[in-house]
């Protein structure tokens, strides 16, 4: 018996250490549980705040006055502003997360306190928390954390982008060797004027290939001779290589197997239906291009800003430049010449906001790709005249247009913008004027270069990135830029495909830095949707 009992007696020990065992485990059970839950109410807080910010692109520009049952908390707000998940006990609360040194969310400044400069982003804090016991009148909350930034889709998310796949309408003057044209003896509309305001604004799913124009150009002779033209097309040749992401609000035209894309990540995507994405040009038969990246027929449009006035007034007045600016680049330092203003070789630092700008003075000229301008040839256009290496964040923006003049390169991890109103050029000396039969490479001047690099976003509002007098002289050898071509056209930079004639071969590469961060105040899209480009869990007391 004595044996039975105290057999027994172990048994029930062992029962109630299993128990208590099993009851622990429920308790720890029970938590993770509700921590699974309260990440899911943090997510559901980001899907609320994302749903109402694609309803109203400027929704976060009302700071924490928003109605309910959004609840949008200023940062460690007190009491927190809670919503209740139905049919849940679940809850999240959405904090804003002022930016540049802010305490709070402003709405009469909601981009200066909530758009960090340095990124063009802004982030909110959502937590989410469910019930896990209530002691005394005392809840314990199961809680999660999420920290969400937010980006609008903009020229820096592609290697490439065009607003048209078409010939910048400037370019039709090379066609006409210069020589005035007319629609007739009593219409005196030229050719520009209709490549300006046809080609320059259809897309060619709208009937760009159907256009044409007919009318008179003065020969040579002085007199009037019948002239017809057609909208200009630019494709894709066989050795073409696009190596990152692309956009266009147009369609492809592609002659060969050019690549597009390194990764499928890399999206190539077209506004024009899956049918018109792309398009064999009619003199290559049996063009299939290489689509490493994803193809996105039918994306949303993209929309250039018209101009660049904006950072005209975010550059200070010691960084206000007017006329015709040369500008070395030495690192964290420049040297300026401005003849407009009687600055001569001025040694300064880069602006502590990151920005420079180069306004019209006196300026009546536009730009003439038969006779590209010069700093001593147009002083008083807001053309800035760039070379060097830089080492701090920096943009550069021009009313008129920007000048390459030679190689700009970053020497450490920083990012350039270069922003023109009307054109970023690579600067190319030509001698005997700039028609096709007339002019050869100017290899004595001092800003005759070849192989060029650019590390750089490059933005071209209103019309193309290009070389002046591409179709001129010897071949120049590669073009490289590392970041982004963002233009209004197609622009040329040499001719012959990748065994060139004359210019450059391209040799173009997405800096993927710039998906997460943007050289200062970078422009972006009208209008353009905000997307989340990073989450990441915070720490919850």
């Amino acid at each position: 018996m004595i044996t039975v009992l105290g057999a027994m007696l172990v048994v029930m020990l062992g029962s109630a250490v299993a128990i208590a065992a099993a009851t622990n485990d429920l308790g720890g059970g029970a938590r993770d549980k509700a921590t699974k839950q309260a990440e899911s109410a943090a997510e559901a807080g980001v899907n609320d705040y994302s749903y109402h910010l694609a309803l109203n692109n400027n929704y976060w520009t009302r700071c924490d006055g928003v109605t309910a049952p959004a609840k949008v908390n200023q940062p460690n707000a007190s009491p927190m502003q809670w919503r209740s998940l139905g049919g849940t006990n679940a809850e999240y609360a959405i904090e804003l997360l002022p930016a540049n040194g802010a305490a709070t969310c402003s709405t009469s400044n909601a981009s200066g306190t909530m758009i960090d400069s340095a990124t063009g982003t802004f982030r909110i804090r959502v937590t989410g928390r469910v019930p896990v016991r209530t002691d005394a009148g005392v809840t314990t909350y199961a809680k999660r954390t999420l920290v969400t930034q937010y980006r609008r889709k903009g020229f820096l998310d592609f290697l490439y982008f065009t607003n048209y796949e078409t010939s910048d309408p400037a370019w039709y003057k090379l066609g006409t060797v210069g020589r005035p044209t007319r629609k007739s003896s009593s219409d005196p509309t030229t050719v520009l004027d209709w490549a300006a305001s046809a080609c320059g604004k259809t897309y060619y799913r709208n009937g760009r290939g159907t256009l044409s124009w007919s009318g008179e150009i003065n020969d040579t002779s002085n007199n009037w001779v019948p002239y017809t033209d057609n909208c200009t097309e630019i494709q894709f040749a066989n050795n073409d290589v696009v190596n990152g992401p692309l956009h266009t609000n147009d369609g492809l035209l592609v002659c060969g197997s050019p690549t597009f894309g390194r990764r499928a990540g890399d999206l190539i995507e077209t506004e024009a239906p899956t049918s018109g994405a792309w398009r064999p040009n009619s003199g290559c038969a049996g063009s299939s291009p290489n689509f490493v990246g994803t193809l996105r027929p039918a994306a949303s449009h993209v929309e250039p800003p018209s101009s660049n006035s904006s950072l005209k007034t975010t550059a200070t007045s010691a960084y206000t430049f007017t006329g015709a600016t040369q500008i070395q680049l030495n690192g964290a330092t420049m040297t300026v010449t401005n003849t407009n203003m009687g600055i001569n070789a001025q040694s300064m630092a880069l602006p502590p906001n990151g920005v420079i700008y180069v306004a019209d003075g006196t300026c009546g000229a536009t730009y003439d790709p038969l006779s590209p301008s010069t700093p001593a040839s147009n002083p008083g256009c807001g053309n800035a005249f760039i070379k060097g290496t830089y080492s701090k964040d920096l943009t550069i923006a021009a009313e008129s247009d920007v000048v390459i003049r030679g190689s700009v390169t970053k020497t450490n991890d920083s990012v350039l913008g270069l922003i023109a109103n009307q054109f970023v050029r690579v600067n190319h000396p030509v001698s005997s004027g700039g028609t096709p039969t007339s002019c050869s490479n100017k290899t004595a001047d001092p800003f005759y270069f070849t192989d060029v690099q650019i590390d750089a976003a490059i933005l071209a509002l209103n019309h193309s990135f290009t070389v002046d007098s591409y179709f001129c002289g010897s071949p120049l050898g590669t073009l490289t830029v590392n970041g982004v071509i963002a233009q209004q056209y197609r622009g040329p930079v040499g001719t012959g495909g990748s065994s060139i004639s004359t210019g450059y071969v391209k040799n173009y590469n997405y800096d993927d830095r710039l998906s997460l961060r943007q050289p200062p105040y970078f422009l972006d899209p009208v209008q353009a949707s905000w997307r989340v480009s990073r989450q990441t869990e915070q720490a919850t007391p």
